[in-house]
């Protein structure tokens, strides 16, 4: 504790000298707090209906990250601006790993959560979960961040199970000029975005930019050293953006990145190796400086047409092709994706949005003694069509929503996901909404194809280490959600307002390993769905200014978890997917204060409770930790801004979420880093 007090002391004391050694303060700086609750609430959303709606009259349980939110969290990447959001659980596994869900079943390879940027999906079909070290862009050009907690299968298809996340980044017209993003501290070793926009022709706007990240190792508690973790990435893109004429626009984006990471591992040596003998008799390859590279590009198209009826049409394509090469798998993806949609009146009373999709991925593999996928390449499609009306029961006061989305794909046949939801806008401050929603996550490549060492046991002489392999399962089906959800939006004054989300989830065919012996006696693990499952919880969300200068925003998620094993699961055993792995109790408490025209202080308190059992197989457990953040921020001109930053300033180091069993246990540490920022 005195260790944490010296060092928040010393950033204030640091960064108040900054402050005082200045010139004039600067004025009219667009903020957070210059926006009043009643405009929040009123805040354009598209995901939960894919068209434009007011968050207060969206029947879904909705939160939005504005980049104001981004900019004053002092976060320097997407997957720790995702603690901003009630009910969602961020666990850092270490400097370039995390372990991201909602309501429930995390792990490091959560696969209940669709992910998008700009609408383009960046899941990985080999583990239908994210690597979010690839998902690294500009901060300073995401618009929102528009979090959809519970099933979205409906409109967005197979995945959108327990959430959605859009990052929405912002048209080129609004990123004119030049911005310089730098900084540097203990743990962010050093970073900086480097982003241009300018007028192209009449209409047309453009801009290009460039990241990098250099990124610290953190501490592993095992070896009393750290942790071999370290990370480098480097990207860059660009965005063009037209109104071609008045019912007329298009879009035309792009990205190009590659990351250096390393891992501390302990791997399976081949026991058929002659040079894996030094290894005998367990044959585990212990602490392994593993280096991941991590690379990839993406090409998005869009064009959006308005008819004088008030109708609307999208087309979106885009191509998408990652590498990821680490000791264990390389394992190669492209993907083609073809996107439209129609919105349009055909009585009155009903706002009907329909679509379809096509999607095509080639995947290829380079196969190691760990891990292989059979075969090792294989070409996959996936075409759905989806129906969704809004129909106004009373006007502005009743609306019922009906739909579903009809997927096919190549594993499971054709997943039927209809939703139906109901609004009640009681008065201006007061929405009341509940939903019963049917969704599917269907089955990746892993889970049908893969061939895994899981253990190897040593046996006695003259007999040769017994391996244990986990299969794929031609028979894997899709895990399936039933899930109930009730919301209230309430506003009883100007400047305070909360919602409240409560739900109940019955999950039925969920992912198990089951225990098998082959005809020789010799034990395997097979997938299988064999676990049922029911959830419930609730989130809450704050946001109250008790004066102009000063806002407190609270976020609370409860969350209770039971399962068990159908009659059908294998006698032998079998070992369920985490539903542990997620606290009963997490939350967080911002206050941002404007202290002057040019100077502000954001102080963050987030609390994770106990984790009973993080990792598929590790079963290791994680004790509650609380972490706090603070930032302050002075802006001696217009264009510049100089802020200190402070993050997890209660502890020296703490673990957060412990990685799937060839991964070394990392405890992440304290971070202070100096950032500037400059427009010209």
């Amino acid at each position: 504790m005195k260790n944490m007090l010296k060092t928040i002391v010393r950033t204030a004391l640091a960064a108040l000298l900054l402050a005082c050694a200045g010139g004039a303060w600067a004025q009219g700086k667009e903020d957070i707090l210059d926006l009043p609750l009643e405009d929040l609430l009123s805040l354009e959303v598209t995901s939960a209906a894919r068209k434009e709606q007011r968050l207060k009259e969206t029947a879904a349980s909705v939160f939005v990250i504005t980049r104001e939110d981004i900019r004053r969290s002092g976060v320097t990447r997407i997957p720790e601006a995702l603690r901003l959001a009630p009910g969602v659980q961020v666990s850092r596994i270490d400097a370039n790993k995390w372990a991201i869900s909602t309501r429930g079943f995390n792990n490091q390879f959560a696969n209940m959560l669709l992910v998008m940027i700009d609408g383009r999906t960046v899941y990985s079909p080999t583990i239908s979960g994210v690597y979010w070290d690839a998902q690294d862009t500009m901060l300073e050009d995401i618009d929102r961040i528009e979090v959809i907690r519970g099933p979205g299968a409906t409109l967005w298809g197979a995945n959108a199970v327990n959430g959605v996340i859009n990052i929405i980044t912002r048209n080129a017209a609004e990123t004119q000029g030049g911005l310089l993003v730098a900084g540097a501290g203990n743990e962010e070793s050093g970073y900086g975005s480097l982003r241009y926009g300018g007028q192209l022709a009449t209409n047309v706007a453009g801009r290009v930019y460039l990241k990098y990240n250099d990124n610290d190792a953190f501490w592993n508690p095992k070896i009393k050293s750290d942790a071999g973790d370290q990370w480098q990435s480097l990207r860059g893109g660009f965005r063009v953006d037209s109104d071609a004429t008045d019912r007329d626009s298009w879009t035309l984006q792009g990205d190009a990145y590659r990351s250096d990471e390393h891992q501390l591992a302990n791997y399976w040596a081949d026991p058929g190796d002659p040079a894996s003998a030094p290894y005998a008799p367990w044959y585990v390859i212990p602490l392994v400086d593993d280096s991941v590279d991590s690379r990839g590009w993406n090409l998005l198209g869009r064009w959006e047409h308005s008819f004088t009826s008030g109708s609307a049409l999208t087309l979106q394509a885009y191509v998408d092709h990652t590498r990821r090469a680490e000791a264990f798998s390389t394992q190669v993806h492209d993907t083609l994706d073809l996107d439209f949609q129609h919105c349009f009146q055909p009585l009155k009373g009903h706002d009907l949005v329909w679509g379809f999709n096509l999607r095509y991925i080639r995947d290829d593999f380079e196969n190691t003694f760990m891990a292989s996928i059979i075969p090792d390449h294989q070409d996959f499609s996936l075409y759905s069509l989806f129906v969704q009306d809004e129909i106004d029961l009373m006007p502005d006061r009743l609306r019922l929503v009906l739909g579903s989305k009809f997927e096919h794909n190549e594993y499971t046949g054709l997943e039927v996901q209809p939703t139906a939801r109901l609004l009640w806008l009681a008065n201006e401050r007061t929405t009341v909404w509940t939903s019963v929603s049917r969704a599917v996550r269907t089955p990746s490549r892993a889970e049908r194809s893969a061939a895994i060492v899981f253990l190897i046991q040593p046996m006695p002489d003259p007999y040769p280490p017994l391996l244990v392999y986990g299969y794929g399962n031609d028979d894997f089906h899709s895990e399936e959600l039933l899930a109930y959800e009730l919301g209230l939006r309430y506003q009883p004054r100007d400047n305070l307002s909360l919602d409240l989300s409560l739900y109940y989830h019955d999950y039925d065919e969920l992912e198990t390993l089951e225990v098998h012996g082959d005809a020789a006696g010799i034990p395997y693990l097979a997938f299988d769905n064999n676990l049922l499952a029911d959830s419930q919880g609730a989130e809450l969300s704050v946001d109250w200014q008790p004066l102009e200068w000063w806002r407190l925003q609270l976020g609370y998620s409860y969350y209770r978890f039971s399962s068990s094993l159908s009659a059908s699961s294998s006698p032998l055993g079998a070992i369920a997917p985490n539903g542990l792995a997620t606290p009963g109790h997490q939350y967080s408490l911002r206050s941002l204060m404007d202290l002057g025209s040019d100077l502000s202080l954001d102080l963050w308190l987030y609390h994770m409770g106990a984790i009973e059992q993080s990792g598929y197989l590790s079963g290791q457990p994680v004790p509650a930790y609380t972490g706090f953040n603070l930032r302050l921020a002075w802006r001696p001109r217009e264009n510049l801004e100089l802020s200190l930053i402070g993050r997890d300033l209660l502890d020296d180091h703490h673990l957060e979420f412990v990685g799937e069993s060839y991964l070394m246990p990392t405890e992440i540490e304290r971070s202070i880093y100096a950032q500037v920022r400059l427009d010209f």
